[in-house]
């Protein structure tokens, strides 16, 4: 048995040197972009990307562990041929995707997804604007690849094994043992979040960079594998009058009201986690602080989830039904996202999540978004000995958060995203709020992290840091708990939005405009006199010829709500849910989708 875990053990280095040679010959492939990076670069490319080799060799040796296992009935023999075939196998279409992908990175700027895949039918199209001196003098490092690593494999891993003797029958259960800690590297070690491509990112400037770091293969077996999710077909109509009909929930002409004191003042976004309208009642301080300001009392959540939520208040992009574009950095980076703005005007710009940036596809889009960023890892002591199941919890990370911006560079713009009502909803506090039910224990969460921002604003009056602040707050998404409505009730998302601190010439002030949390960035634009063209589904929610409507969507059916009440459309059925079937909202709904779908794949 020893010979065969020395095999397994060479096996899997065997794959993690065949990721970095396909790495380096990246790097040289794309000169040209590579002649960017610095020394600290090279270093991190290697390094970040380290973690998703590992995954791309844990992968094979649980595939390994499995054949180990049936092997213990077959002979030595037979079992070496069938390690020998699966490793030219592997080779073969490893190399096939590393050799395909060095040319269309060079082309699209960033690695093959599955898009390759629907051309095979017509190979000759799709190879018709590649020059055949270049083809041919990319089978040929495809055939030098698996060449020479199957000779290597041959001469150092497969030499390991011996064909003189048959296994005892108990060795299978040690190598389903195995097969089971390379689950490990498989998923990322223990972290909350599943390996992803956002686990790579280091580099808030080159994306190039990050993109370097990519497994190729990895990254192409994953977007295989979630192929599905970015199949949907939302075309209704012509492509212009979906335009027009989207374009014109987006007009806005005449003047609106100027409420900040400042054209420049510090800006602090917080994303609150699950914060649904539904528990207004457990927010006093919320309640409180929307005094001092605007509140916004008629904002819808653009999705479901936190991945969905972040690209709509960042990006201004609404809720994809079925995926989500966070796991997609070449899509995300194509998008505007409104640090860099703010960056462009001279505001230092950070990001505070207190958990596992790689969550969601978090780290890849913050990275490229805000000059640097606080998370789990940057608290210690006390805060750490108390952390949940999602990170460090919310007095923690706001207490940090007020320390750092005492110190801050100005004019700054800071956003934090709170966590701690997240489930499984345990707080550091006593219950305030009874109940084993989801919806009471969700609440009281809440009333957490509220008390946490209630003491942070005192923290804020105190030091003078409110008097020249602009305080954001809106929630990442809603929820069914709280009330137990059903998933595709406007109820569940509805979500506030407050805009207040001593930048704001106004208080006590309400506004009832129906909008979404993807407009945030064209109202806070309009009141600094920032543009927002880029920002295609953003309206200014101060402006009185703002269109009131907003668009929600989840799992297989999306909505749009206007006066009329939410029109919601089931994408499996393709019939609407619920008493609105007024027919200018359902196209206004199928517009909005085809339009969506359109940006997202593009």
């Amino acid at each position: 048995m020893r010979d065969k875990l020395l095999f397994l053990l060479k096996y899997y280095l065997f794959w993690i040197v065949f990721s970095w040679v396909a790495k380096v010959v990246f790097l040289i492939y794309q000169y040209k972009e590579t002649a960017t990076l610095t020394g600290h670069d090279y270093m991190m490319i290697f390094a970040k990307g380290f973690r998703m080799d590992l995954s791309f060799g844990g992968y094979v040796i649980l595939l390994s562990c499995v054949l180990m296992a049936i092997g213990v009935f077959l002979s030595a023999k037979i079992l070496k041929r069938i390690f020998s075939c699966l490793t030219l196998l592997l080779l073969v279409v490893s190399s096939l995707i590393i050799v395909g992908d060095l040319e269309l990175f060079k082309n699209w700027g960033y690695h093959m997804d599955a898009t390759p895949l629907f051309y095979l039918k017509t190979p000759g199209e799709a190879m018709a604007s590649t020059p055949t001196g270049l083809i041919l003098l990319l089978l040929l490092l495809y055939a030098v690849m698996v060449a020479v690593f199957y000779a290597i494999y041959r001469r150092w891993v497969a030499k390991t094994f011996r064909t003189d003797r048959r296994e005892a029958l108990w060795h299978g259960v040690v190598y389903l043992i195995l097969g089971g800690v390379a689950f490990i590297p498989v998923r990322g070690g223990f972290n909350v979040a599943p390996m992803n491509v956002s686990f790579v990112f280091f580099n808030n400037k080159n994306m190039y960079a990050n993109q370097a770091a990519v497994n190729p293969v990895w990254n192409f077996l994953y977007e295989v594998m979630h192929i599905d999710k970015v199949k949907g077909n939302y075309a209704f109509m012509p492509e212009d009058k979906a335009q027009q009909l989207v374009d014109s929930v987006y007009v806005e002409t005449g003047d609106y009201p100027k409420v900040l004191k400042t054209d420049k003042p510090n800006v602090v976004v917080l994303l609150l986690e699950t914060f649904t309208l539904n528990a207004w009642d457990a927010m006093p301080n919320l309640q409180a602080i929307a005094k001092e300001g605007i509140f916004f009392s008629n904002i819808y959540a653009t999705g479901n989830r936190s991945d969905r939520g972040i690209l709509g208040v960042i990006s201004g992009f609404p809720a994809y039904p079925n995926a989500s574009m966070l796991k997609y950095p070449n899509k995300t980076y194509e998008q505007p996202r409104f640090p860099l703005n703010f960056e462009v005007e001279g505001y230092s710009t950070r990001f505070y999540y207190a958990g596992d940036l790689n969550f969601g596809g978090f780290r890849s889009y913050v990275t490229m978004s805000f000059q640097g960023t606080v998370t789990e890892d940057d608290f210690s002591g006390e805060a750490i000995e108390n952390r949940f199941k999602w990170g460090v919890h919310d007095g923690y990370m706001l207490d940090r958060l007020y320390e750092d911006l005492r110190i801050a560079q100005v004019p700054f713009m800071y956003m934090a995203f709170t966590m701690s009502s997240h489930e499984p909803f345990i707080v550091p506090m006593e219950t305030k709020i009874p109940g084993d039910d989801s919806g009471s224990k969700l609440k009281n969460a809440i009333a957490y992290t509220d008390q946490c921002l209630g003491e942070f604003f005192e923290k804020c009056k105190k030091s003078g840091l409110w008097d020249n602040t602009l305080f954001v707050l809106v929630a990442d998404h809603g929820t069914r708990h709280v009330g137990n409505l059903q998933p595709h009730l406007p109820e569940a998302y509805r979500i506030p939005m407050i805009f207040t601190g001593g930048a704001m010439n106004v208080q006590d002030s309400v506004v009832n405009t129906l909008g979404s949390q993807t407009d945030m960035v064209a109202t806070l634009f309009a009141q600094l006199g920032m543009n927002a063209e880029a920002f295609h589904y953003s309206k200014n929610l101060l402006n009185p010829t703002a269109k009131p409507f907003a668009f929600y969507s989840f799992t297989n059916a999306a909505a749009v709500v206007t006066n009329n009440g939410a029109y919601i459309y089931d994408l499996k059925t393709k019939k609407p849910i619920g008493p609105n079937t007024n027919p200018q909202d359902g196209e206004l709904l199928k517009a909005y989708l085809q339009v969506v779908d359109r940006d997202f794949k593009k």
